[in-house]
């Protein structure tokens, strides 16, 4: 059917009518008549037909006109729908002897990638392939679907999202990804063969997604443990430091020149050096040490152990670092 938007009405009508009068016109045998040719008598009825109709619609009103215009269009449209239906249910691959055995393919334990957009569409991959469905491409939709879909596969097994050949879960799991609609006759065929539908690009994104967080888990369980260890060394250090410093000043309380507050004084000393707190002065912070330490001593001794213990001998409050 012409769509040329300069189409004229009124030939069209005309055409549509006398699909021969062409022939008519020119004066050549008509096609459709089953002799080679027409009387001049014929062909001068058949011309005055086509003019009388001609007459009668450069008559009618433009919006009759053209009312009468679509709906032929319509009719003509609908015509070459039917008949390309007809034609598409009279191709090879609508035929019966193309339906796919799902039973059989079921069993196999891979398919190649011809044979699996076969199946796809319900098809005998035995009889319908790319080779024999490309040729009607631009005439057939289910060729066209077909040709869709094997260019979706083509590029995922280029991106190595398939392969082929490919196991028939895999496949069909790619397909359900897809939003592709395969029979699902043969999705449970293949099911009832103890297969699993997988999406495997799915899936492996999934592992590698898990993975990742149980290798930063690990990182962050291997720096945990390794401040741990380096806490552990340092707390070592500071046992051998006191240790040191205790055999150093070794008092023995049993004995009667026992110097009880110079022991406490360097134990205080001790301490307070090794954990310095910059919110107070040095000897604040002894004198904090000395009332949790030794509650029982007077306030009059833990002045003195503050005094001799204090290496800040300035006074006051020691200024907070910037």
């Amino acid at each position: 059917m012409i769509r040329s938007k300069t189409l004229d009405p009124v030939e069209y009508l005309v055409a549509r009518r006398f699909p021969w009068c062409g022939a008519v016109l020119e004066n050549r045998p008509l096609t459709l008549h089953p002799r080679p040719g027409l009387s001049a008598d014929t062909r001068q009825r058949l011309f005055r037909a086509v003019e009388e109709y001609r007459a009668e619609l450069l008559a009618k009103e433009p919006a009759e006109l053209h009312a009468l215009f679509e709906q032929e269009q319509d009719k003509e449209r609908e015509a070459l729908q039917l008949k390309a239906e007809l034609e598409e249910r009279e191709r090879f691959f609508n035929q019966p002897r193309a339906t796919a055995d799902f039973t059989h393919w079921s069993k196999a334990p891979y398919w190649t990638l011809e044979e699996a957009l076969a199946l796809a569409f319900g098809k005998a991959p035995e009889i319908v392939s790319w080779r024999t469905v490309e040729p009607h491409v631009r005439s057939s939709r289910f060729a066209q679907q077909y040709a869709r879909v094997r260019d979706l596969a083509l590029r995922a097994k280029n991106s190595k999202g398939l392969f082929d050949p490919v196991v028939p879960s895999i496949f069909l799991g790619w397909a359900r990804r897809m939003d592709i609609d395969v029979p699902e006759e043969l999705v449970k065929a293949v099911v009832a063969r103890g297969n699993v539908i997988t999406d495997w690009k799915d899936l492996y994104d999934r592992l590698n997604a898990q993975f990742d967080t149980v290798a930063k888990q690990r990182d962050t369980s291997a720096d945990l443990c390794q401040r741990l260890a380096d806490e552990r060394d340092a707390l070592k250090v500071r046992v051998t430091e006191l240790e040191k410093l205790s055999a150093a000043w070794q008092f023995d309380e049993s004995e009667e020149n026992y110097p009880a507050e110079l022991d406490i004084a360097m134990q205080a000393w001790w301490a307070v050096s090794r954990q310095r707190d910059s919110s107070g002065t040095v000897k604040q912070q002894i004198l904090a040490w000395l009332a949790k330490s030794n509650p029982n001593l007077s306030k009059e001794a833990r002045e003195r152990i503050a005094t001799i213990c204090n290496w800040e001998k300035r006074g006051g409050r020691r200024p907070q670092e910037l």
